[in-house]
């Protein structure tokens, strides 16, 4: 139990901390407990049925509400039975912070429906700064009181206005006292008290809730601090504690965390979010309304760094960091390890596995658990959707539904992409108010960053000359022959491994042989078996390689088997199994066991029956399964393979399996290629899903057979939409799918939402650029239409770059048909980007300058006769132009004109403009958004542009524009026949 400093405090020497609890204390529990007592009472007294409060609690209780005991009971602990047969009214009536803050919204429903969100925040928070007190007796807690007192005033406050206003009654005299008394209490310098702050602190210290507070947190933390351990390949480093083993470190969380690439939407555009403000992002909920979502959904890749981010997260709150904004808030935080749940039910995982120590102590209080969460500022942090199994589900759907009302009530969950829409339907089915945030992994800095964290760790016994050269050894592989792992290097897992591969491999032949993730981890085992074998030899114990592959073998069975029955912990029927087969094969059990499995046990004893295996990670586990049936496959065992019917959630283990099929040989994959697609049939995965489709061939080593099915039978087979948005990031695997496979389509559309510029989007602008040599057969005769669709580049009038780049990437291969996005300054002459574009239909274009106008002016001739659409928004300022320089866009399509920004001042410069564009053939839709344009100002507009505006003028504009305005200008529509939409 953490150690009470107050409990050491002297009257004539109180320490700097003694007083600041002294003060803390006296604020928020005596100063709280008087202002909710007169608040109830009020609020009691106010309700016709207690006249005027002398009616006692229990029978208001029982006769108008209809209670029973076991009500009464569930909100009156012990400590408080006595206050329901307590005059309400009289100075003997005194009630606690948090019964006060459950009996407003349970007993006075009416009332506490008619107080201002305000005051009910303000209920809240000094609930919440009642529980920051068990908090502030913790060692190495500081108070700052000048702001904490500063806060209470402003809580206090709010509530007794926002409950007088709601009963009418006068709380200003009540208020101005509770102020000078605060006031006192921070001027104070001693302990004036101590007798009866002593009495107050040890009837608070009794308190259940208090109780709860100090030997709950005190065991999440003891149980946190064993979570410090972040290794990726542990499997490596055990061995048995007989023999001498590698000199290797643990990586603790603290020491390696490296922030991670996080995206989410931020007002209909793509940005990335930091660690430290994961707690506190906001979401657009209404019109410039923005709420703090109660969840986090947290989607990424396998070994994208959603376990190590929880990790770090439970490490900060455990040490009462800073690092995250809002964490040192939560009086608790649970760690829901989807792969580790034994229970079937929230109440269950709580009291069993969460906080049994704790309820051990509180035993002869009978506390009711989850009630008493609900009133704390509570984080769930649920890593691994995707590997729960039914009852996991039923504890995290539990979750869902019981803390699922309050803001103090946060919930972040980590899943694989495929798991995505499930998570969502959960959270929406329990109204959860929530934002979809994407571990991307690491940036180019990130994965510099990491790679010397880990290096300084893992060679921490090596000069510091040597572990720096080692490093820059590593990072050269990485930029060279590591290239070819392409996206895997952004992983931290993978990383991670590699840097273990490239530390153990002196030679660096296995290194150089690694291709993709399935060779990656072929190299680590075969590394691993190596080790155990020179373990063997050194033990006098005589095994041949055969043997231990025989044992992985079976490992990768019992995953398999594990998988297929949805179980992710070796139990203890299975751990027999191994240590069985162990025995049958000669070979030491803890051996091999500690070296391919993660093992635990108490260092105080030598017994192996509290050794306890488990699988690292996921990946792992599908790797090893994966082998498994890659060797049932070869030898002709179907069994285990078709006996699955479907294979939804096994995408990595076929990704794998092909992977292991393709290290046999080629010719074995060929001829297990029927069998291999038809699981990726039972699987369901779609032909867009162009991400997986890439994985795919890649582990196959891009065999041509592979290759050929893929594009022939497998994927779209006229037209691809390769997109890049907030779900959807195909784009980059759909080029690279495009630049390595024969496929016959003869349409693609190529989109990029206001999220992102395609720059920077990694590899896809040199991925077009090289589709040159590989499409060099599609030309004018059999032609790639192609439609471009970069909306950052049209909408962002804040960003700088330009689409011609992309455009020029489509020549020879891809013959444009739809554009969005910015065209630039190009060099006049035959050589402009849509000179040759003969089948563009529809044409959106930000223009920024005069020459980007006379361009687009010059290629209209050329093209004019297949246009159907032609929309351009000038985004310049209208000192820049001189309008009578501007060139008439002639085409036979409709042409739509976007203006934004325009002031009052710029009226005439519009009009001018309008004309000269439009010139011999008329304005069919006039935009002008985002202006500071008056009433007279439209109206000027509507009068000049009378037969030149064909249909509509749509106007946006910061000026208020009265019901009585829109009707006159609605009344100009019949004479100028142009119809006027507004904005906003």
């Amino acid at each position: 139990m953490a150690t009470d400093p107050s409990s050491n405090m002297q009257a004539d020497l109180p320490s700097d901390f003694s007083i600041k609890l002294y003060k803390y204390f006296k604020c928020v529990i005596l100063v709280g407990k008087n202002v909710m007592t007169k608040v109830v009472q009020q609020i009691y007294a106010s309700v016709p049925e207690s006249m005027n409060g002398t009616v006692h609690l229990k029978d208001y209780l029982k006769g108008e509400l209809k209670w029973k005991e076991s009500d009464m009971r569930s909100v009156f602990t012990k400590l408080y039975i006595h206050l329901l047969e307590t005059e309400v009214m009289s100075t003997s009536f005194e009630i606690d912070i948090t019964l006060a803050c459950r009996l407003l919204p349970k007993v006075f429903k009416d009332v506490y429906g008619k107080l201002s969100n305000e005051c009910k925040k303000s209920i809240d928070d000094i609930k919440h700064m009642r529980n920051k007190l068990t908090h502030a007796m913790e060692p190495e807690e500081s108070i700052d009181m000048k702001s904490e007192i500063c806060k209470l005033q402003n809580v206090y406050e709010n509530i007794y206005n926002g409950v007088g206003e709601a009963i009418d009654y006068d709380f200003s005299e009540d208020s101005d006292a509770t102020k000078n008394i605060l006031t006192m209490i921070l001027g104070s310098t001693q302990i004036e008290d101590l007798e009866l702050y002593q009495k107050n602190l040890e009837e608070f210290k009794k308190e259940v809730s208090h109780r709860l507070l100090i030997e709950g947190r005190k065991e999440l933390q003891d149980y946190y601090s064993k979570l410090r351990v972040v290794n990726p390949c542990t499997w490596m480093l055990q061995g048995d504690r007989d023999i001498e083993k590698d000199n290797v470190s643990k990586y603790y969380i603290e020491k390696i965390y490296t922030p991670l690439k996080i995206k989410s939407k931020c007002r209909g555009a793509e940005c990335e979010i930091d660690t430290k403000n994961l707690l506190t992002t906001t979401k657009l909920k209404r019109k410039n309304r923005y709420i703090l979502p109660n969840g986090l959904l947290l989607n990424g890749l396998a070994g994208c760094g959603k376990t190590s981010l929880c990790r770090y997260i439970l490490h900060d709150w455990r040490t009462k960091g800073k690092e995250i904004d809002a964490l040192e808030d939560m009086n608790f935080v649970f760690l829901v390890e989807a792969r580790s749940v034994r229970s079937k039910n929230l109440k269950e995982f709580l009291t069993e596995q969460m906080l049994p120590s704790t309820l051990e102590i509180l035993k002869n209080e009978k506390i009711d658990l989850i009630p008493m969460l609900l009133d704390m500022r509570v984080l769930f942090l649920i890593d691994g959707f995707d590997e729960a199994s039914k009852d996991t589900k039923n504890v995290i759907k539990d979750i869902f539904a019981r803390f699922n009302k309050k803001s103090e009530h946060r919930i972040l969950i980590t899943t694989r992409p495929e798991y995505l829409e499930e998570v969502g339907i959960l959270m929406e089915v329990h109204n959860f108010e929530y934002i979809t945030v994407k571990i991307c992994g690491f940036d180019e800095n990130g994965i510099k960053s990491f790679t010397d964290k880990v290096f300084k760790e893992a060679l921490h016994n090596k000069p510091e000359k040597y572990v720096k050269e080692e490093n820059w050894k590593f990072f050269k592989y990485l930029n060279g022959r590591g290239r070819i792992l392409n996206n895997q290097l952004y992983l931290p897992l993978t990383l991670a491994l590699l840097i273990h591969l490239w530390i153990h491999d002196k030679e660096k032949k296995r290194i150089n042989s690694v291709t993709n993730c399935t060779t990656l981890y072929f190299e680590l085992f075969s590394l691993c078996k190596d080790k155990v074998m020179e373990r063997l030899i050194f033990k006098e114990k005589h095994v041949d390689m055969k043997t231990i592959n025989g044992v992985l073998l079976f490992i990768g069975q019992i995953a398999w088997n594990m998988m297929s029955k949805n179980h992710v912990i070796i139990n203890s029927e299975e751990k027999k199994k191994i240590e069985d087969e162990c025995k049958r094969k000669h070979v030491e059990e803890n051996e091999i066991m500690s070296a391919f499995l993660e093992c635990e046990f108490d260092d105080n004893q030598d017994s192996k029956e509290i050794r306890n295996y488990s699988f690292l990670h996921k990946v792992q586990m599908e790797y090893l399964a994966a082998e498994f049936l890659a060797d049932r496959v070869k030898s002709g065992q179907l069994e285990e393979v078709k006996g699955l019917k479907s294979w939804h959630g096994y995408y990595q283990v076929i990704v794998f399996l092909v992977g292991h099929l393709a290290l046999s040989s080629p010719m074995e994959l060929n001829r297990q290629s029927d069998l291999i697609f038809d699981l990726v049939d039972k699987a369901e995965i779609r032909g867009i899903d162009f991400e997986f489709w890439w994985k795919f061939l890649v582990e196959a080593g891009k065999n041509p057979k592979v290759a050929k099915i893929i594009a022939h039978d497998r994927l779209p087979e006229t037209s691809w939409d390769l997109v890049y948005n907030e779900t959807n990031e195909n784009l980059v695997s759909g080029l690279e799918l495009l630049g390595t496979i024969p496929v016959k389509i003869e349409s693609i559309k190529i989109e990029v939402d206001n999220s992102m510029d395609p720059y920077d989007i990694k590899d896809m602008y040199k991925l077009m650029k090289d589709l040159r040599s590989h499409l060099r057969h599609r030309n004018k005769q059999n032609p790639l239409l192609t439609e471009l669709h970069f909306w950052r580049h049209y909408n962002d009038g804040r960003c700088s770059e330009h689409s011609d780049d992309f455009v020029k990437t489509l020549r020879p291969w891809g013959h444009l048909t739809n554009l969005t996005g910015s065209l630039g300054d190009q060099e006049e002459g035959n050589g402009l980007l849509l000179n040759f574009c003969f089948n563009l239909k529809t044409i959106r274009v930000r223009l920024c300058t005069l020459k980007a106008v006379k361009n687009l002016h010059i290629s209209l001739k050329r093209i004019y006769r297949t246009v159907r659409k032609l929309r351009i928004t000038l985004d310049m300022s209208p000192d820049s132009v001189d309008p009578a320089n501007f060139p008439s866009l002639t085409f036979k399509g409709d042409l739509e004109i976007h203006i934004p920004r325009v002031k009052d001042d710029n009226k005439e410069w519009v009009v001018a403009t309008v004309k000269s564009l439009s010139q011999g053939r008329g304005c069919d839709h006039l935009e002008l958004d985002n202006s500071e344009l008056s009433y007279k100002s439209v109206v000027y507009l509507l009068k000049k542009l009378t037969n030149v505006i064909i249909d509509k003028l749509t106007v946006g504009t910061l000026f208020e524009i009265t019901m009585n305005m829109r009707l006159e200008v609605e009344e100009m529509e019949n004479d100028t026949h142009i119809h006027v939409n507004w904005l906003g």
